[in-house]
């Protein structure tokens, strides 16, 4: 697969704009941790997807995208393909991908990566609980389509996704490819693509 890109601007720490405040010295250790950071995810963060993956799925399908074992295989094949979202070192949202080649996401799709690819299968993208409803999904989004187009070779995102979430993929940018061969207990999907053309941006007018 590509190589990670050293230097990319969407994996910089940021610091979100609070209130100065006197922090006491028992508080002090906490705050040598970023106040929100972006980076590649590894096997060791897979409990932590899994759990808030767990959470955010089977209560509304009663499926996961992915199993633990398929986390800790994609972070070990192509930790390049996700990106966390870290408050104080803890993650809050997570993207994870996988290469893959052929035009239309296959049920194949699901459980394979194939490295050296120009398509990117965006396989889950999910919030902690205590995290939704402010944004975070898009802005994570925008910044993993951003920091793939710094990637040389890959020219296009997938996913799948039900209905009721086409409208914010399209909000992101995503067009529809039509109904997904794709089909998980008896669920059925839009499939969905993101082409990544020219640089990336160098900010977002995100709020944040």
């Amino acid at each position: 697969m590509t190589q990670q890109v050293c230097g990319s601007p969407f994996l910089k720490p940021f610091f979100l704009k609070t209130p100065v405040r006197v922090v006491s010295p028992l508080q002090q250790r906490r705050h040598t941790l970023p106040a929100s950071e972006f980076r590649n995810l590894t096997p060791q963060d897979a409990i932590s997807v899994f759990e808030i993956e767990r959470e955010a799925f089977v209560s509304v399908s009663g499926e996961c995208p992915l199993t633990l074992n398929e986390v800790l295989s994609f972070l070990d094949q192509c930790p390049e393909l996700s990106l966390g979202w870290f408050e104080e070192g803890q993650l809050v949202a997570f993207i994870i991908g996988s290469g893959w080649d052929k035009e239309r996401l296959s049920q194949e799709a699901m459980t394979r990566h194939i490295p050296n690819t120009p398509a990117v299968h965006i396989h889950v993208l999910s919030v902690h609980r205590h995290c939704r409803q402010q944004g975070k999904g898009s802005i994570l989004l925008w910044r993993y389509l951003q920091y793939l187009r710094c990637m040389s070779g890959i020219r296009r995102a997938l996913l799948i996704c039900e209905d009721f979430l086409v409208p914010f993929y399209l909000k992101a940018g995503f067009k529809e490819k039509g109904p997904s061969a794709i089909s998980v207990s008896n669920m059925h999907f839009q499939e969905m693509e993101y082409t990544l053309r020219g640089q990336a941006y160098a900010r977002r007018n995100s709020g944040c």
